[in-house]
């Protein structure tokens, strides 16, 4: 490939120079002076201008035929430039790498000749691995999991067609809890230590370092130590057959097995953010496996909806997955009535009423069971006061232990349109901002 290519610029070239000479004898003839007048007969002077008329035809000709033969040339110099690219990628990607390797010295003994085999075992701190999930939903109650594994290593060493097993530990972590030190607290009178620190400030008085205006308040600090993040004896997997992973850090991307489980199918609604509700897919781990966290190509019906990340799934342990906005479950919020006294973050009045509605509307073929959510605002302040009525009346009145957060649970046939109002009123002493 590097010949082809040379052999091509040497072309351009000689063409080139084919042009270039041609352009030097122009400039030669261009230059051709006229003798004195009188000094050369007529004969001699048509001479002379047939030969510029002539020559100089023909060398312009000459250059322009090598230049357009030079332009051809380049045509396709970018094909024979990426013939040599891959080459020298297919070359690189069988060369061993030029490191320096360790060296090591044996000293064998043996009581015959013959074959033998030596087994090296080390650590390498250059590779790493990532489970990898495609989950596919199928008819709104069957979920297949292709498990995968991504590998990559940098330890100047070709992996080729080399048994492989990958493991959640990892000898990198730590071994040990971390230390827990003695949290030193102690208390002062207060007067001694404004006494105190008005004598510092005399004693700064006029100096250019500014004086301070708070009283000194001193505290132990904690001392933090980095500990292992897991426990256990962890997960390992063998792959399948024989891989191949080249130094360098290129990912390869290995197929493990697949696992099914019968999912649950409903719709999650947040108007205030969306105008959509998702796809919400519940599912039990029935293997006997650990699904271990990772990235996750979800597809429905054999489509692509988008990428999520799951988290670790032990047997027997249930979580959700979103696949995707479902277009045909719309969304609405509208605030009817807001009435907070000054507008802006601040209000100085001293009462704040709002009156929403939120709407789903069904126009898929199907009936959907959907969870809407909503937010109300919740005070810590006795003086404080926030009321909220809503329509129906929410059948969870605080989501995962977060207050204020609302869910409805709906069955919503299809064409059917639900309506939710809710009415927040917010009160406070005069003379006292909200925020």
């Amino acid at each position: 490939a590097e010949e082809a290519l040379a052999q091509r610029d040497d072309a351009i070239a000689l063409a080139l120079a084919r042009a270039q000479a041609a352009q030097d004898q122009i400039g030669f003839l261009n230059g051709i002076t006229l003798p004195d007048e009188g000094a050369t007969d007529v004969d001699t002077l048509r001479a002379i201008g047939q030969l510029i008329a002539s020559d100089g035809t023909a060398a312009r000709a000459a250059m322009r035929a090598a230049e357009a033969e030079a332009r051809a040339l380049r045509t396709d110099r970018e094909d024979l430039e990426f013939a040599v690219a891959q080459a020298r990628s297919a070359l690189d990607a069988v060369t061993p790498p030029n490191t320096k390797p360790a060296v090591l010295t044996l000293d064998v003994q043996a009581d015959a000749a013959g074959a033998a085999t030596l087994t090296l075992r080390y650590v390498n701190d250059s590779a790493s691995w990532a489970p990898v999930y495609s989950m596919y939903l199928d008819d709104d109650t069957a979920l297949q999991v292709d498990r995968g594994a991504t590998v990559r290593q940098q330890s100047s060493e070709n992996w080729e067609n080399v048994a492989l097993t990958v493991s959640t530990l990892s000898p990198f972590r730590g071994t040990d809890p971390g230390t827990l030190w003695p949290i030193l607290r102690r208390i002062e009178d207060p007067k001694k230590q404004q006494l105190e620190l008005s004598r510092m400030r005399s004693d700064m008085a006029g100096a250019p370092s500014p004086m301070l205006a708070e009283p000194l308040v001193e505290e132990e600090q904690n001392v933090v130590i980095a500990s292992a993040d897991f426990s256990g004896v962890g997960v390992s997997y063998t792959l399948p057959g024989q891989v191949t992973v080249p130094t360098g850090g290129e990912t390869v991307q290995i197929a493990l097995d697949t696992l099914n489980f019968d999912a649950a199918l409903s719709a999650r609604a947040v108007p205030r953010v969306n105008n959509t509700a998702f796809r919400q897919v519940n599912f039990e781990n029935t293997s006997s496996d650990i699904i271990l966290p990772g990235q996750a190509t979800l597809y429905v019906d054999g489509h692509l909806v988008g990428l999520t990340r799951i988290d670790t799934l032990p047997p027997n342990a249930e979580t959700d997955v979103f696949f995707g906005p479902i277009e045909g479950l719309r969304l609405k919020r509208t605030v009817l009535d807001r009435n907070e006294g000054d507008r802006g973050l601040i209000s100085r009045s001293n009462e704040e009423r709002e009156e929403i509605r939120l709407e789903v509307e069904n126009l898929t073929d199907k009936a959907w069971g959907v969870a809407v959510r909503e937010n109300v605002p919740f005070s810590e302040q006795e003086d404080l006061q926030i009321d909220w009525r809503a329509n129906p009346a929410p059948d969870t009145e605080a989501v995962d232990d977060r207050r204020g957060i609302l869910e409805w649970q709906l069955e919503i046939a299809p064409g059917e349109t639900r309506v939710i109002s809710i009415e927040t009123t917010i009160t406070w002493p005069e003379g006292m901002v909200l925020r």
